[in-house]
């Protein structure tokens, strides 16, 4: 990889790009998407959305498949700013990111015109609000929809298909369908009246209590209000040298390029196409898209761009809300049931283009028979805690090595971390590390150093120093700088948050982006080992499981928003504040949860305290999503994993439950398991979830060296 082409925005225009370098890559050119959501609405669906044709999932394009076909990093932000200058995209929570090519498709939003303002857009915000209008609405009040354009429109005609009939709604603008001939506006009126929609032409200027105030002093009664007003760019873009035109959107030329900056692009609402004005519609950023890929494909490789005609008209298609719909172009127009039929094909025909992808099939090497049975069972490898070796040959690799018995070893191999007596002080050590499982460098600088830090908080200590090493694929000089800084940034980040230096570390190429730390603590108050719990203790853990199956399954394009979401969010949670917390309720053994999975790391504290436990399925923390997954796919450590599985015996429970395997899923950055007391049990699961922690009890310690798991 030799230039960086950066996606800013998942708009219409940008799923296309994306889709062709999936069909087809450019050599040399490594393509990230900046997003600050993990699907993307389609617009024209959301009146359909809203009326009952179409669920809320089927209206989004899921951008991490897409993302995932394409062979571009996703990086989940919102930008603030750029620096063109030096080719940095700025955010407000964490470093810039450089690139050589930008495009910008990050659509425009209503002007909100006061603090509170209900607006349509986005689209992922306005759903859930919808969601509670639609289910606190009662008969008599009254709906204002303001913005008399084909959005407004549809907006209201699709809302009174689903509210109740005594609901009065009431449509306010300026202007009714501007841009659209008088037959059209006469079967909008038409529609509108057939279903009691009041339409009141004028400028609202102001909101009081329960109505809206117009320019002319008139007011009309409104219980509640959205907003389908007209659009405008956010304020960062004038400010940091683009040009742009009076209302802030991106001035762009005949090749969709920024009129000032030749490595910029723009599409979408987020432009304004200069000598050819069009209006704001998702229209033009769906027949911008291939002329944009065209172009960006033709930039990278420094050949001349192609000039792109926006069209002047193009056929309009109003739902109603009833299963018809309005058709519109120029002159002419018409309705009935025909042009819906129509416009959901063309709207599903569009969807399907980018969440019909093919399956991600690993490239396949043919080995000789003698050879096959040794091959490894798993082709697309996991990164993270998956990617680490499985138990069994690690044991086998420790039992082959020199035995430590150096007095200063004060606790060595088979804890969390090594205790090392230095005169009269100790202090508490471990490494960790492991391969990138998510495309952000930044935030796998993140979890890598939270994922290492656990290792100390196992023991109860308090972190001070840490050493790194990073290894980044051979690229650009420029892209392997970038690539150490944003990991590295990741991980400084993290440390400055819990106090430890970062005292060095070492830097080399290699096949994948890794890193590992090595971590200097000192010892706690109390130290905890695996090997302390009591009698009757309570088992208690920090974090749900799941995070291997769910990155295993976003390998592949089949982690649904929700469940990465929810996974990536835990990752990025430290265990710190459980520490003290564990303390303070007199835990009595500790330990983290990572490559070896629950059933894993569960057995290695009990052995280590010659107990039993009895482990509540049901009671067991699971991440969003995983529970599903765990029965389509597996991390490669999972079969592996399985094996700790076989020393519990099962109550109630199949060998194949869902919930049973994912006690074997590897996990990384996961949550610490602890043994407390049975009476200070409920007191500390309070406090964990006072500090945010979404902790569980799902067990028992027994006496009797028993192992189970029940229902």
């Amino acid at each position: 990889m030799v230039r960086d082409l950066v996606l800013l925005g998942g708009g219409h225009s940008h799923v296309q790009v994306l889709k062709s370098f999936g069909m087809r890559p450019e050599p040399g050119v490594r393509l990230t998407l900046i997003t600050p959501t993990f699907d993307t609405p389609y617009s024209g669906m959301l009146p359909g959305c809203i009326s009952g044709a179409y669920d809320a999932d089927e209206i989004h394009i899921k951008l991490a498949p897409l993302a995932r076909v394409a062979g571009a990093r996703l990086i989940y932000a919102e930008a603030d700013g750029l620096d063109l200058e030096r080719g940095e995209v700025h955010f407000s929570n964490r470093p810039p990111l450089r690139f050589d090519h930008l495009s910008i498709n990050i659509g425009a939003q209503p002007v909100a015109p006061y603090e509170g303002a209900v607006t349509v857009k986005p689209i992922s915000r306005f759903l859930p609000k919808w969601q509670v209008l639609t289910r606190d609405i009662r008969a008599g009040e009254r709906l204002v929809i303001v913005g008399g354009g084909a959005g407004g429109v549809e907006l209201a005609l699709a809302a009174r298909a689903v509210l109740p009939a005594g609901v009065h709604i009431d449509l306010i603008g300026q202007a009714l369908m501007p841009g659209h001939d008088s037959g059209a506006v006469r079967r909008v009126v038409a529609a509108l009246r057939e279903r009691s929609i009041g339409w009141t032409q004028g400028r609202v200027e102001a909101r009081h209590d329960n109505h809206l105030e117009l320019l002319d002093g008139a007011g009309i009664a409104a219980d509640h209000v959205l907003w389908v007003t007209n659009v405008a760019a956010p304020e960062w873009l004038a400010n940091c040298g683009l040009a742009v035109d009076e209302q802030g959107f991106v001035s762009v030329d005949e090749y969709l390029r920024s009129v000032s900056h030749p490595n910029v692009f723009a599409a979408g609402d987020i432009a304004q196409l200069v000598g050819q004005e069009r209006p704001k519609s998702g229209v033009y950023a769906v027949r911008a898209g291939p002329y944009l890929t065209d172009n960006l494909r033709r930039a990278v490789r420094e050949e001349p761009p192609k000039r792109y005609r926006a069209q002047a008209r193009h056929l309009a298609l109003l739902g109603t809300g009833d299963g018809s719909a309005i058709a519109s172009r120029g002159l002419w127009s018409a309705s009935g049931r025909f042009w819906w039929w129509l416009k959901d094909r063309i709207d599903r025909r569009f969807m399907d283009k980018f969440n019909q992808l093919p399956e991600m099939q690993p490239p396949r090497v043919t080995v000789p028979a003698a050879l096959a049975a040794d091959m490894p069972d798993h082709d697309m490898r996991c990164g993270g805690c998956g990617a680490k070796l499985a138990a069994d040959p690690l044991r086998r690799v420790l039992a082959r090595l020199p035995e430590q018995t150096d007095a200063r070893l004060v606790q060595g191999i088979g804890d969390d971390a090594a205790i090392v007596a230095h005169g009269r002080e100790q202090v508490v050590m471990t490494v960790d590390g492991f391969r990138a499982m998510v495309d952000d460098p930044y935030l796998f600088g993140r979890v890598a150093a939270l994922h290492s830090l656990n290792d100390v908080f196992a023991m109860a200590a308090m972190p001070v120093s840490a050493l790194a090493l990073v290894t980044v694929p051979l690229m650009a000089e420029a892209m392997m700088e970038e690539d150490i800084f944003q990991v590295m940034r990741g991980v400084a980040d993290v440390l400055e948050e819990h106090g430890v230096v970062l005292a060095g570390g070492h830097s080399a190429e290699g096949a994948e982006l890794s890193v590992g730390l090595s971590v200097t603590a000192q010892p706690g108050p109390r130290t905890l080992l695996k090997g302390g719990a009591g009698e009757g203790d309570r088992l208690i853990l920090t974090k749900p499981l799941g995070t291997g199956v769910v990155l295993a399954a976003a390998m592949q394009g089949k982690a649904s928003a929700p469940a990465l979401a929810a996974t990536l969010a835990m990752m990025d949670v430290s265990n710190a504040a459980a520490v003290p917390i564990a303390l303070d309720h007199e835990a009595s053994a500790l330990t983290d949860i990572t490559g070896f999975g629950l059933a894993g790391h569960l057995g290695e504290m009990l052995r280590a305290a010659g107990r039993g436990a009895v482990v509540e399925l049901a009671r067991v923390p699971i991440l969003p999503g995983a529970e599903v997954l765990i029965t389509e796919v597996s991390s490669s450590l999972q079969s592996a994993n399985e094996g700790a599985l076989e020393d519990f015996t099962l109550q109630g429970v199949l060998p194949d439950n869902p919930r049973l395997r994912l006690l074997a899923d590897p996990q990384t950055s996961g949550g610490l398991l602890m043994s407390v007391p049975a009476a200070h049990a409920a007191d500390c699961l309070q406090a964990l979830a006072a500090a945010g922690y979404d902790a569980h009890e799902f067990g028992a310690v027994s006496g009797d060296g028993r192992w189970s798991i029940g229902t």
